[in-house]
């Protein structure tokens, strides 16, 4: 049984492959995953405060694992998918893991580290993904829901920016406790 699995693998693995190279490599879709993911990255650049550099890239980093995890989870249970990627190889360099959601968590929490301000802000952002750039997406068929709803979504990118939240206010809790002033 495994071997068939590991040979049905190679075989998707080799027509996603074929896939992305005759029909996705260079396409509108393509570019736009490249432009997006590039002004997303511009915007990190411009706004990270870069006084606390280590602690936001390490809050984008446990934001893009994490995504990047749901992610995995969604599409084993075929509940989204991209039928476009920026890379065949890996599904985390697609327009939504690499660069809005982490990204756009990292910079609100920059932003509005209190937990008030962070819950309401960080709420209007995930509405803002979830009902707008998400139909936005489906749109220009960079996203796909096949048993899925958008306010799932939007449940889904608000509890994993309150858990990001959690787990670096504790790091930070502890980097404060053990640090030699």
């Amino acid at each position: 049984m495994f071997e068939m699995i590991k040979m049905m693998q190679q075989v998707l693995n080799e027509k996603e492959f074929s896939y992305w190279v005759h029909q996705d490599l260079f396409s509108f879709q393509w570019w736009l995953i490249v432009v997006i993911n590039a002004l997303f990255l511009l915007l990190f650049y411009f706004f990270i405060d870069r006084q606390r550099l280590f602690f936001m890239l390490l809050f984008f980093f446990i934001s893009f694992d994490l995504v990047g995890l749901v992610d995995e989870f969604g599409k084993f249970f075929n509940l989204w998918c991209y039928p476009h990627q920026m890379l065949p190889f890996t599904d985390r360099f697609n327009t939504v893991d690499f660069a809005i959601i982490p990204l756009s968590i990292a910079l609100v929490y920059q932003f509005f580290s209190k937990w008030k301000f962070f819950f309401i802000a960080h709420a209007v952002n995930s509405a803002i993904i979830a009902f707008i750039g998400i139909p936005l997406f489906r749109a220009l068929h960079l996203y796909e829901l096949l048993n899925w709803t958008i306010f799932y979504s939007f449940l889904t990118v608000f509890i994993i920016g309150l858990v990001v939240k959690i787990i670096s206010d504790w790091m930070a809790g502890k980097n404060r406790r053990y640090s030699v002033s």
